[in-house]
Order: structure tokens, then sequence, then C-alpha cells
């Protein structure tokens, strides 16, 4: 009782406390995402003001010469001043490259490369690597910041947010590769012109999907399209233009480049103000979820509390309630054992008595009624000599001697598929097919029995007699007989019918250390293969005076107008009766001398 108690207050504590966890953990995950979107809104401005060095820098790749020059080194001061009013460093785990570990590192690198411009080769393709192999690390910083949400309210925006991010950088990129084909009138190779192309359609493609995300998108830039028109109009006959590969004007000039580039920067810019929207958008849904939570919190934490001062006093409570539930328990159990194991030493003398399914169906009231099984195979066994042997034994003796012999006899019937009628003195009756039919497998499980029983019978000593062995004389007959429960103070499995005297004659009419059959079993066995066996020659007339003391049974009795014939079992193949000689059979006196 006190563990059923237990259990829902566990459950319930540790709801509540899950609960309780979740919710701080979703407070902290908030907070980490409002941080990381504060740092992203720094590093879109420093990423605006790197992407216009790279501009100037293609365009110095493109035109190189003092005018050029003054503008990129303009355009050093506006980036270095956005580096260094970054809040904080993004750190990310996936990227092992030293250059992007500290700010101290990055300057250190970027300086480098600026002023080994003019000492390297400088190429247009060059410098746009560069510069956008950096912002790809920091884009991709970006993507791992802000796809840690996972709340419903906000993943379209942060997807919006997302696109945009790839958006501006393919701006950027399709801006610098603009400026260096006006500065040079054309693309120097396919490779560019075919990098201008796909960053115009990546650009366009995440901006489209960018706007049917986000409603702030597609208000902003419709807007920007209806207060701007020419710009947007400029923007688009200059992309026309690139993308056919010839200017207007047949060769470079600077005062185009600076017109693209003045566009698309303020294309970009429209872009920019999209992010920042949809950015303000994010903290303001995140604010309402952290204070949401905030409340979760404490709420959560009430409970809490008072479930840890309720449950003592719950606890106590039942446990004194248990207590003595408890004991009554322990006496409960230790009757409740001692019953089951008297009901397990009551079952087990019963299966002794009765066959296992016969007992079962005794134990639940069921009527048991007789059932004829027309094939069965019957064994009996006695000892030879038997009374000779008690009248030279003491009683005692005598119960310890049978008593090792059918121990002995339990033993080996348990390895074959027969039942243990009975035992009656020396008398030793078993059967094959009864209670449970077994085909025509009955007379070779007799038989194997049989033989295995006499192998341990010649080996087995008299104690009280020394130098005298036991024999046994064995009988089988195979025909139908019928079983039953007879009596209720002490029920027995019994069998009836006229293949139980046959089986009775053929034992009283064998030989020691022999196996008689009748020819029934014979037939079946021979049909089985396997058993070697002799038809009986020796004492027929005294053989056919005894079958004639069973009148009753037709079948018996029309073999019997001729030469009676019964056989001896001498062995099954690779059943081999060492201990045994057969070759006496014919020395032996007939069973009424030894009687």
């Amino acid at each position: 009782m006190l563990t059923i108690v237990m259990v829902p207050i566990f459950a319930l504590l540790s709801i509540t406390a899950n609960f309780f966890d979740g919710t701080l953990q979703t407070y902290t995950k908030l907070i980490a995402i409002r941080q990381d979107l504060y740092l992203g809104r720094e590093l879109g401005t420093f990423l605006r003001y790197f992407q216009r060095e790279r501009d100037m820098s293609t365009l110095y790749a493109s035109s190189i010469g003092p005018e050029t020059k003054g503008r990129l080194l303009n355009r050093y001061i506006d980036t270095d001043s956005a580096l260094n009013n970054l809040s904080s460093w993004p750190v990310s785990a996936s990227n092992p490259r030293p250059e992007f570990q500290t700010l101290e590192v990055f300057s250190a690198y970027l300086a480098k490369h600026r002023y080994e411009l003019d000492i390297k080769e400088l190429t247009t393709a060059g410098e746009i690597a560069f510069y956008s192999d950096g912002i790809d690390v920091f884009i991709k910083w970006l993507y791992e910041a802000i796809s840690v949400a996972s709340s419903e309210s906000i993943w379209k925006s942060l997807v919006a947010y997302q696109e945009i991010i790839v958006t501006s950088e393919n701006i950027g990129r399709e801006r610098g590769y603009g400026v260096t084909f006006y500065a040079l009138g054309y693309f120097r190779n396919r490779q560019e012109y075919l990098m201008f192309l796909e960053s115009q359609d990546i650009a366009n493609v995440t901006f489209r999907f960018a706007r049917q995300l986000s409603e702030i998108a597609f208000n902003i830039y419709d807007q920007s399209v209806k207060d701007h028109p020419v710009i947007f109009e400029n923007i688009k006959n200059m992309r026309f233009e690139i993308r056919s590969n010839e200017t207007s004007v047949g060769y470079g000039s600077l005062e185009y480049a600076d017109s693209w580039f003045g566009n698309m920067t303020f294309y970009q810019d429209v872009i920019r103000e999209v992010q920042t929207a949809i950015a303000s958008e994010i903290d303001v849904i995140l604010e309402t979820n952290s204070a949401q939570s905030v409340r979760n919190i404490t709420v959560f934490a009430l409970m809490f509390g008072a479930f840890l001062l309720i449950c003592p006093l719950v606890v106590f409570g039942v446990y004194s309630l248990t207590s003595q539930i408890q004991k009554y328990s322990i006496s409960i159990a230790t009757r409740t054992r001692a019953l089951k194991q008297e009901k397990t030493c009551t079952d087990t003398l019963l299966y002794q008595m009765l066959p296992k399914s016969v007992a079962e169906r005794l134990k639940r009231n069921e009527e048991v009624c007789a059932e004829t099984f027309q094939n069965a195979t019957l064994f009996f066994g006695d000892i030879v000599g038997f009374t000779q042997i008690s009248s030279n034994s003491s009683p005692l003796q005598v119960v310890n001697m049978l008593n090792k012999l059918f121990s002995c006899f339990d033993k080996r019937i348990e390895e074959h598929d027969v039942y243990k009628v009975e035992t009656i003195g020396d008398a030793y009756m078993v059967v094959s097919g009864v209670p449970k039919s077994n085909g025509q497998k009955h007379a070779g499980e007799i038989a194997t029995m049989a033989l295995d029983l006499l192998v341990h019978i010649c080996s087995m000593k008299i104690p009280h007699i020394p130098g005298k062995t036991l024999q046994l004389r064995i009988g089988c007959h195979s025909g139908s007989v019928v079983a039953g429960v007879v009596g209720t103070k002490m029920p027995r499995y019994c069998l009836f019918g006229e293949s139980v005297n046959v089986a009775a004659k053929m034992e009283s009419l064998g030989r020691p250390s022999m196996i008689h059959i009748s020819e029934t079993t014979f037939d079946i066995l021979n049909e089985l293969g396997g058993y070697v066996m002799e038809l009986r020659t020796d004492d027929l007339a005294k053989v056919k005076q005894q079958w004639d003391a069973i009148p009753t049974d037709p079948v018996l009795m029309s073999s019997f107008r001729g030469t009676v014939r019964t056989y001896w079992l001498i062995r099954k193949e690779g059943f081999f009766l060492d201990d045994v000689n057969l070759s006496s059979r014919e020395n032996t006196p007939d069973s009424e001398d030894i009687h």
C-alpha cells in the first residue's frame, strides 16, 4: 500500500519537476536565441561592410589605379570599425580553421591579406573567393545559432531570416561580379559569367521563398518597389545587360561600375531592412515567450514546493497503516507457502497413482469415463523364482529387494513413451498407447523398454544372497484394451480386456531373461523394422493347452485352429544385450517348474 501511494506521488513530483526543468530550459534557450540574434545583427552590419570591401577589392583587381585604391582604403576603415564594434566573437565548434577562432587572429589574418594585395598577383576571382570564403564561415555560424529554436511560433520567421542572410550574401557576390563586368566591359572568362548567374539565381530564389514565409518581407519589398521604381527598373535593365555579357557603351567604365554598385547597394539595403524587421519580430515573440516561461517557472516552483511539504505527511500516514498490513501479509504468505508445498506433494502423489491428464480432469471435478484404446501394447514382467527367494529371505529383505528392483524399473521407463499401470508382488505391468495414443509406436516402445530392462536387471545382484542375480521373465502382447478409473477412496487407473489376459499368459509361458511376444506384437514390430525376432518352436503342445484357457476372444481363437505361433524378441539393431545369455533358453525349465 505504501508503494501504491508513493508511485503516484513520485510520478506527480517527477512530472512537475520535468515540466519545471523543461520550462527552465526553454527560458534559457530563448535568452540564448535573443543573444544570438543580437550578435547576428551586429555581425550583419559587419558583413555588409565586409561585402563592400570585397566589391572594392574586386574593382581594384579589375582596374588598378589610384582612384580604385582610394575607394578600397575607405572600405578598410568601415570594415575595421564594424569588426571592433562586435560585442562578442562568434565561435563555431564545426569550424576548425584557426584564423577564425578569435577577433585578434581574424584581424591579423585580414590585415595580412590587405598588405599582400600589391605584392602577390591580384585577380578578381581570387579576391571574390577570399572574401566569400570568410563570409561563408560567418553565415554558417548564423545558421547554427538560430537553428536551435524549435518553437512553432517563430519557425517561419527563423527560416525566412536564414533565407534573407543567404539572399544578402548572393546579392553581394552578384554586385562584385557586376562591378568587374562594368569596369572591364566584359567577363574575362566563362567561370566568372557562370558565377554571376549562379549568385543572381540563388538570391532571387531565396528571397522569393523568404517573402512567402514572412509577410514583413513581402510588404517591405513591395513598398520599396513602389517608392523607388526607377532604381529597381535600372537594376532590372543592368542585370539583363550583364546576362547578355555586352555593355551598351562597349568598353569598361568606372561610372557604370559605380552606378551598378550604387543600385545594388540600395537593393541590398532593402534586404538588410527586411532582415532587421524580421529579427525585430522574432525578438518580440521571444520576449513574449520568455515572459510566459517566467510565469510558468513561478507556478511550477510553487507547486513543487507544495508537493514537497504535503508528501511527507501523506507518506507518514500511510506508513503507519501499512506496517500493520505488512505483518498480516507476512502471516498469510507463510501459510500460503505451506499450502503450496502441501498441494505440490499431493499432486505428486496423485500423478504417481493416475495419469496426469486423468488426474487433472478429476481435480476439475469432471467425469472420467472408461475409454477403449484399439492400439496398445502391454508388458508383463515378474521375477523368476520369487517364491523360493522370498522363502530364504526375511520380509524386510524382500521389501528392500523389490524396492531396489522397481525403483530401477521406474527410472528406466521414464526414457520411453509408456505408462506404468501397477505392481502386484513381484509382477510389473506397463502399457504403451494408453492413456495417450501414439499410433503404431506402442509396440516399438514396449519392445525397446523390455530390452532396456533386461540389460539392467541382469547386472543387479541380491544383496543378502551372495552370488545370485535376479532374472526377469517378460511377456508382451498388442491389442485393444479398455482403461478407466476404479474407486474413489484410493482411485486406480486400471486396464481391462482379453489383451490383458493374453499379455499375462505370454509372461507366464515365457522363459527367464527372455522376451516372449505374441503374433500381433510380432507383426507390428516386423512392420516397424529394426528388431530381430525368432519363432518359438519348443513345447508347442503345452503352449497350445495354455492358450485354450482363453476362449472368449474370437480373433485369438481363429489363430489357434492351427499351430500356435509366438516369438522371442532377440534384440534391436544398435541395442545389444551383452550380459544376457539368450542361448540358455533351451536349457531353462518351464515356468510351471519355476513357480
